[in-house]
């Protein structure tokens, strides 16, 4: 657009001074040649070579001359002097005595000069904006997903953790006491086998079968171990004794476990959003929501402190964001009676 516009205002100092030298015959015929060598420079710059023909013509016809400019101007191609200008500076030369005003029209050259290094510095200008908004973008986006792996490899260490944390357990629930119901049974049976009183036949059976059931209920529950570390309901309300700055009010109204992304991003929310009470809030109680709607989970984090000048900007509450982005939910920010945070998660990418 910007190279369009300086075409137009060499084009008009044409005109201008073709009406001053009253020149009427053949008026429209260089506008034409003109306009057909600029739009082979502009179109096809492998091609520019061809304009030289219009510079060629402006040495034999005078009304062609007004517009040597605007085939210069498309000619220039960088800052450097180049031989080839001298061509179009020859018509001026050869019409020295046959064109009034040629000094007018001189300068009319330089100004093609001056408009078009105008313009390469702003193309240079654009092109260096563009390749810095480029690498920042790619470099935002780089960010983005050296976070998002991070994220996701803390969770995985959490969760094995927690599952070495459950095979420990197993471990020790197998190889003590495990091992003693298992050593109480071989002594049980060596006990039947050597007594020999009637009576103590019954009690030692039924001691046998008791400790029997208990082995078998030890090793089912030794296979069968859950995931009990995960019951979020447990962990928020060990979260809240733990928490000594205020009173928390806990509502969870959840009715299936979360899945495991969803409970780790909500837990982290939760925990950054005490973190923030306890660092920038005077608050006397807080109060902690947890609901599970049909088509979405809600999360409201809210207290009552007055002081709530807190950076909206600040790492907690893009972390947060970040979360609730994440598993493509809304959040929202008050702080109209105190701080809350308003959070909404739908349920169709994390059912179970």
């Amino acid at each position: 657009m910007s190279e369009i516009i300086n075409l137009i205002i060499l084009l008009f100092f044409g005109f201008t001074f073709i009406y001053m030298e009253g020149i009427q015959l053949f008026t429209i015929l260089p506008l034409l040649f003109v306009i057909i060598a600029c739009s082979i420079g502009l179109l096809y710059p492998k091609q520019k070579k061809l304009m030289f023909g219009y510079v060629l013509g402006s040495m034999f016809f005078p009304e062609w001359l007004y517009f040597v400019p605007c085939v210069y101007y498309v000619w220039i191609s960088d800052k450097k002097w180049h031989i080839e200008y001298i061509i179009f500076l020859l018509p001026y030369l050869l019409m020295l005595t046959k064109v009034p005003n040629i000094f007018l029209l001189a300068c009319t050259m330089i100004l093609a000069w001056i408009l078009r290094l105008r313009y390469l510095d702003n193309e240079s200008l654009k092109h260096s904006y563009q390749r810095q908004r480029d690498a920042s973008k790619e470099l935002a986006l780089l960010m983005e997903e050296k976070n998002n792996t991070l994220l996701i490899a803390q969770e995985q260490d959490l969760h094995i953790a927690i599952l070495n944390e459950r095979n420990r357990i197993a471990r020790e629930i197998h190889d003590h006491v495990g091992h003693l119901l298992s050593s109480s049974l071989l002594q049980i049976g060596a006990l039947q086998a050597i007594n020999q009183q009637e009576a103590m036949k019954e009690p030692l059976s039924n001691l046998r079968e008791t400790i029997s059931q208990g082995m078998d209920n030890v090793r089912n529950s030794v296979h069968d171990l859950h995931d009990d570390a995960l019951d979020l309901k447990i962990v928020l309300e060990k979260l809240c004794d733990e928490f000594t700055f205020c009173k928390i009010i806990l509502e969870y109204d959840i009715l299936r476990p979360l899945e495991n992304s969803v409970y780790y991003h909500v837990l982290a929310i939760i925990k950054e959003a005490l973190n923030n009470t306890l660092k920038h809030s005077n608050a006397s109680y807080v109060s902690l929501i947890l609901r599970e709607q049909p088509a979405f989970y809600q999360l409201i984090v809210h207290d009552n402190g007055t002081n709530v000048h807190i950076n909206k900007e600040g790492i907690g509450l893009h972390n947060m964001k970040e979360r609730v982005e994440q598993m493509h939910g809304f959040f929202n920010l008050h702080t109209v009676d105190g701080f809350e945070i308003f959070i909404t998660i739908p349920k169709e990418d994390h059912e179970i």
